[in-house]
């Protein structure tokens, strides 16, 4: 039987491919709050929460989330078209864990943002090739996210 790490190593070779982005290091450790985190300085990696170490398919969704947001990241270097305009602006000024509170509803600004539900529809929409399917929570917010996979993200 092959480990979850291997498994890992395979799916994030694979959503890199898939993104047409490099693949960065990828590394448990304890975050008090966040579930992941895309960490782009002084070196590049992905930052999951040491609570998912043993479950393949948190690990899984962190790290595809987190890789949607690099390619979002290429997306607003090499674009200059609409989407690339509001990611960018986005991007400059993210809310995160780091500058909301999440007990809060500026959680839920948080989710809102192009880039968050661009990053969570991906994860819901990609992981479903590995037959891992989910939803989340808050329905109205998995509504928004089934739209979003139909209008941008659907493949034929």
């Amino acid at each position: 039987m092959i480990g979850i790490k291997h498994k890992l190593i395979k799916l994030s070779e694979e959503v890199a491919d898939y993104l047409g982005i490099d693949l960065i290091p990828i590394e448990y450790a304890n975050l008090e709050i966040d579930d992941s985190r895309l960490i782009l300085k002084p070196i590049p990696k992905i930052v999951l929460n040491v609570k998912y170490e043993n479950n393949f398919i948190e690990s899984a969704k962190c790290i595809t989330h987190e890789m949607r947001h690099i390619f979002q990241i290429y997306y607003v270097n090499l674009m200059n078209d609409k989407l690339a305009r509001i990611w960018k602006e986005e991007l400059a000024q993210a809310k995160s864990s780091a500058n909301i509170d999440v007990n809060s509803n500026e959680y839920n600004d948080y989710s809102l943002q192009a880039i968050e539900l661009d990053a969570f529809a991906f994860t819901q929409f990609y992981l479903r090739r590995y037959n891992i399917f989910f939803k989340y929570e808050d329905k109205k917010f998995q509504m928004l996210v089934e739209e979003y996979i139909k209008k941008y993200l659907y493949e034929n």
